[in-house]
């Protein structure tokens, strides 16, 4: 691929464990989360991931009446289903948090703010009462290079989007 200012990059992936913003030379932190998933989908199901097809694959199988899917392992697919969405922001911010859940079993719906005890759904990266961060990753905008807060959907600096 050639850059506007002429430098040339390579951009590998291996097909089905790479998300969209990877594909499109935009990778950030969870996008590894993303490849986590799809290699632990192949672990356990011996399929071979479709990128986010997979994602929407595992949401019908959860939401079928007769799913093939046993009750006590729905959590795991559940957790699957959210790392392989195909919107970095719905995925798990980092890779503790994605292991904390694998070792409790569960998926984690809410967190609590550390500065005023509000509950947050997860995966916001500010709290909705008093906008303290609630991760504290970083990425560097590719417009102006400041640091911003993963989640966050602007620039925080220039206004800039990531999409």
């Amino acid at each position: 691929m050639v850059t506007n200012d002429s430098k040339r990059q390579t951009i590998v992936w291996t097909e089905g464990y790479a998300p969209p913003e990877q594909r499109a030379g935009r990778a950030d932190p969870r996008s590894d989360i993303f490849a986590l998933a799809a290699t632990l989908y192949h672990l356990a199901t011996g399929r071979w991931p479709r990128a986010e097809e997979t994602a929407c694959e595992i949401d019908a199988l959860l939401a079928g009446p007769n799913s093939p899917i046993p009750q006590k392992d729905r959590w795991f697919f559940e957790l699957l289903r959210i790392n392989l969405s195909e919107d970095p922001d719905d995925r798990y911010f980092t890779a503790a948090e994605f292991k904390a859940d694998l070792v409790k079993k569960c998926v984690t719906r809410e967190t609590i703010c550390p500065s005023c005890r509000a509950v947050n759904e997860v995966r916001k990266p500010y709290c909705i009462r008093c906008a303290e961060p609630l991760v504290s990753v970083r990425v560097s905008c590719t417009g102006c290079g400041k640091e911003n807060r993963m989640g966050s959907r602007f620039c925080i600096h220039c206004g800039r989007g990531w999409r």
